[in-house]
């Protein structure tokens, strides 16, 4: 269960003392505070081999050369392919976006479609948010004549698969090759490309390691400009023209495992004031199709609203769906697409309740089973197994692996954990064909052979990363709160915003609260309104929680009770402060 501490103050003002306790000195608030295009922009040469990238483009541009972005399936690799592909048409190229099939194909490049576009007489792949870890396929990709340029922010996701295609260019056994394989590991081996633009690259001078997928392809458009404008010759594209682009490179900014700081902060900030504009047909379609005033869009409206139904369309078999409807030129052909795209979600939720209802199901058949879950079936869709595991994390805790088959043998599998850290334990268990993801959340594959090994492998791996673990999670409470006082410090916090990982929230506590009406709301009635007073506010405010019923806090709730509650300050779709509860102690 979490511990939560209580920041101590450092500042009477609200604004300053969350500043500082994120890390801000009083010297860099204004800076901070009002992001600028030009100033937090870093230069895009800086990247490693963006220059030699940049003239391979311009090369296939005059010689008219068909070119392929091969982009991820997620919300930063399909905003961050169409943003690519659309500015390459705008100079005048043929341009292919190939979004591989997630059940059939999985993650990353692969033969069967680099041979597809092969024989579509492409010469150049350009991929967006994966190739990093690729060597077998980008060497592939070379013996068929086709050059390949990755623009990527991953360190080598999946080793084995970089340990395997070192073997196999080598013609020897990995063994004899260990130095090798461990320096590919920590991305200093790359694959066969002609560049691999990569600002987590060990080589790498340029100043911010962390952009997301789509920001490293938004780099390349800047370099390809910067190229282009220098040399002096007659282009019709006007200067600036490219920061209407920052809708989709903000989109993935918001949507992926990155911190919120530097140019991520900026891209951000302005990617928001772009996507207000709602000038992408397909775009508006979903915003009206959710509800959403592109006025006041957040980051809360595209984490919980936007991107989760652009990641629905490759969980439910439809990649394509979503970049159409990013690139759409007319509200006419948009409304289809948005109707279609809210439909697959749905079905998508369906999936995830029905899965987790089984898993639940085998849970109490199972009895006491620990903080550990490892489970899986050959029925299960792999793609939907990662948002089913952090459901059952959310309502009870500890570490959750899921796995499901991916076509023809090959198992995956998604873990997620709120105590230990996941690529750790992974890594620990051995054994996995491929594996990566972040501290929280991670993936692997695995031979349908070796599935009946991963109960005990992740079991042993599970005691000896937890062992190395602080036991109980420490949450931080940046202050103490009267009721009367949320409204006020709304205001301050949309300063800061957007808020994001490596730029949390801020958490409040309000004592002393008493819980009026409670209701519940959705189509499955699974989630809570909390009509919230006190003495100094006896109008009150709505407190809302997601996915949570009367028995899902440290505390039991009911109508009438005075508690404490955790929780962050937000604005409802009427402009009026009310609370996402985290918590009711």
């Amino acid at each position: 269960m979490a511990q939560y501490k209580l920041r101590e103050r450092r500042h009477e003002n609200l604004l300053d003392d969350l500043l500082l306790a994120r890390g801000v000195a009083p010297e860099e608030k204004e800076i901070f505070l009002n992001p600028d295009f030009e100033r937090d922009s870093h230069d895009p040469l800086l990247l490693p081999d963006m220059g030699c990238a940049v003239e391979r483009i311009l090369s296939a541009k005059k010689n008219n050369e068909k070119t392929a972005v091969w982009s991820d399936y997620d919300c930063d690799g399909i905003p961050g392919g169409a943003m690519l592909a659309e500015f390459l048409r705008t100079l005048g190229m043929q341009v292919v976006h190939y979004i591989p099939h997630r059940h059939e194909e999985g993650y990353g490049l692969n033969v069967s479609g680099i041979d597809k576009l092969k024989k579509q007489n492409v010469s150049l792949i350009i991929t967006v948010d994966l190739g990093t870890a690729d060597h077998g396929c980008i060497s592939h990709a070379k013996s068929e004549n086709i050059d390949t340029i990755v623009t990527d922010h991953h360190l080598v996701p999946m080793a084995k698969q970089a340990e395997t295609s070192i073997a196999q260019r080598d013609g020897a056994s990995i063994a004899n090759f260990q130095q090798e394989i461990m320096r590919a590991r920590r991305g200093l081996v790359l694959p066969e490309a002609l560049a691999v633009i990569n600002p987590k690259r060990a080589d790498s001078k340029y100043p911010f390691p962390d952009l997301c997928g789509a920001g490293v392809a938004w780099k390349l458009i800047q370099a390809i400009l910067q190229k282009i404008r220098a040399s002096g010759q007659p282009f019709d594209y006007a200067q600036g023209k490219e920061k209407w682009l920052l809708d989709l490179v903000g989109l993935a900014t918001l949507s992926d495992m990155v911190p919120l700081l530097g140019e991520n902060r900026m891209l951000a900030h302005f990617g928001l004031r772009v996507l207000r504009r709602a000038r992408r047909p397909g775009l508006s379609a979903l915003f009206s199709l959710l509800r959403i005033k592109p006025a006041t869009l957040t980051e809360d409206d595209v984490g919980f609203m936007i991107s989760p139904r652009i990641n629905a369309a490759s969980r439910m078999d439809s990649p394509e769906l979503a970049a159409r409807l990013l690139i759409a030129r007319s509200a006419e052909e948009a409304l289809p697409l948005a109707k279609e795209l809210d439909k697959i979600n749905d079905e998508r939720k369906g999936l995830v309740a029905a899965t987790v209802k089984e898993v639940n199901k085998r849970l109490n058949l199972a009895g006491a089973v620990g903080d550990l879950v490892v489970m899986g079936s050959p029925s299960w869709r792999p793609g939907i197994l990662g948002l089913v595991a952090n459901s059952l994390v959310e309502h009870r805790g500890g570490t959750v692996c899921l796995w499901g088959r991916e076509g023809g043998e090959m198992i995956r599998g998604s873990c997620r954990s709120g105590e230990v850290n996941i690529v750790e334990l992974m890594g620990e268990a051995g054994g996995l064909e491929e594996f990566g993801g972040h501290r929280g959340s991670g993936g692997f594959s695995v031979g349908e052979g070796q599935v009946h090994e991963l109960s005990a492998r992740f079991s042993a791996a599970y005691e000896k990363v937890r062992a190395q673990t602080s036991a109980a999670q420490e949450i931080f409470i940046d202050r103490e709160l009267d009721l009367a006082e949320a409204s006020h410090a709304q205001k301050n916090l949309e300063r800061l915003a957007p808020f994001g990982i490596g730029f949390e929230k801020p958490l409040f506590i309000f004592p002393g609260v008493s819980i009026g009406g409670i209701r519940a709301f959705g189509k499955q009635q699974n989630h809570l309104e909390l009509r919230l007073s006190r003495h100094s506010t006896p109008l009150g405010i709505n407190g809302i929680a997601f996915f949570s019923g009367i028995d899902s806090f440290s505390k039991k709730i009911a109508a009438g009770d005075s508690a404490d509650i955790v929780g962050h300050i937000e604005r409802d779709w009427r402009g009026a402060p009310r609370l996402r509860i985290v918590d009711v102690i």
